[in-house]
């Protein structure tokens, strides 16, 4: 059985996630969809999908069984609403959108239709990561106490994103989609810093604290992509995750150069990672065969905290998310 699925933005997330559907045994790019001609015909003809013009055109095309929303975040809701409209299970790329309120509105959808959704929070998909999440659900390191969570990346970031996403929007909803999936609904945030570089701390309604520090201010060649990590306290243990140093040392010319070996790196021709990961666990949504590990209300509150991070360093006031 293979499903077909629309995949709406032909940019660089789109053109991932378009790739590694046609490389997917169990499904076939049906769609893609873009408000630009050019770049989605070119993508459609890649994966040897139809192009249709216009994001609900593409979600709600026929012949489609299910659609990925990879348009930036604030043009989610349009696509969402026409897929969930049409009953198409969705996954819609981190962030769920680029305000509370519509975040909120589109996991309100969710809820009405009860057609599946996954938001795509693919950290979620990272081994390491996955294995934290084990061991705190198997009581490995007891009551969790505290969570620790850093993501710095490089000011080529800023320098890409900068005019239309936020730092908070970019990195910080990562990092407090996993500071919940370990350690629960997050209570209050109080938040210090600028657009560049934010630190918060965090209390969680089940009685545990935490800190969090997002940036992208580190310079370009700074090994690894930056730095980032994330630390689990417990009565019992610890848990503890380092991102930067693959293991892996590839030097050039020019000295040290950075290779892609977690997040969807090409292994002996097909696209690999977290995002393949990804990408299989929606293609067994959309077939039915599992509940999405991330919902919508997920994704909703991730962005909450990270917009309340944003406010609180702004105001020099804690926020409840």
């Amino acid at each position: 059985m293979t499903i077909s699925i629309a995949v709406v933005g032909a940019g660089f997330m789109g053109q991932l996630w378009a790739r590694a559907l046609h490389e997917h045994m169990g499904a076939t790019v049906g769609v893609i969809g873009d408000v630009d001609a050019e770049r989605g015909k070119a993508l459609a003809d890649k994966v040897g999908a139809r192009f249709v013009h216009g994001a609900a055109e593409a979600a709600s095309a026929q012949g489609i069984d299910a659609v990925v929303v990879c348009t930036p975040e604030h043009l989610h809701l349009e696509p969402t609403a026409a897929a969930l409209a049409a009953g198409r299970p969705t996954c819609v790329e981190k962030p769920t959108a680029h305000t509370a309120e519509i975040a909120d509105e589109i996991a309100a959808l969710v809820e009405k239709t009860g057609v599946p959704f996954l938001a795509g929070h693919v950290l979620r998909m990272e081994p390491r990561y996955a294995a934290m999440k084990t061991a705190i659900t198997q009581g490995r390191i007891g009551k969790v106490l505290s969570v620790r969570n850093e993501r710095i990346g490089l000011q080529a970031d800023r320098a890409r994103l900068g005019a239309r996403t936020t730092l908070a929007l970019y990195y910080a909803v990562h990092e407090f989609d996993i500071a919940r999936w370990f350690a629960g609904d997050i209570e209050v945030i109080h938040g210090e810093g600028n657009s560049d570089l934010l630190s918060g701390a965090l209390r969680f309604k089940s009685g545990a604290t935490g800190t969090i520090q997002v940036g992208w201010c580190l310079p370009d060649k700074t090994p690894g992509y930056g730095t980032a990590g994330v630390t689990v306290v417990g009565e019992n243990g610890l848990l503890r995750v380092g991102q930067g140093d693959n293991g892996m040392i590839i030097v050039g010319g020019d000295g040290l150069l950075d290779t892609d070996v977690a997040y969807a790196p090409d292994v002996n021709g097909k696209l690999g990672g977290m995002l393949a990961r990804e990408v299989d666990h929606f293609v067994d949504v959309a077939m039915g065969k599992v509940v999405p590990i991330c919902s919508a209300a997920d994704g909703a509150a991730a962005v909450r905290a990270a917009l309340a991070l944003e406010t609180s360093a702004r105001d020099r006031k804690s926020v409840v998310p």
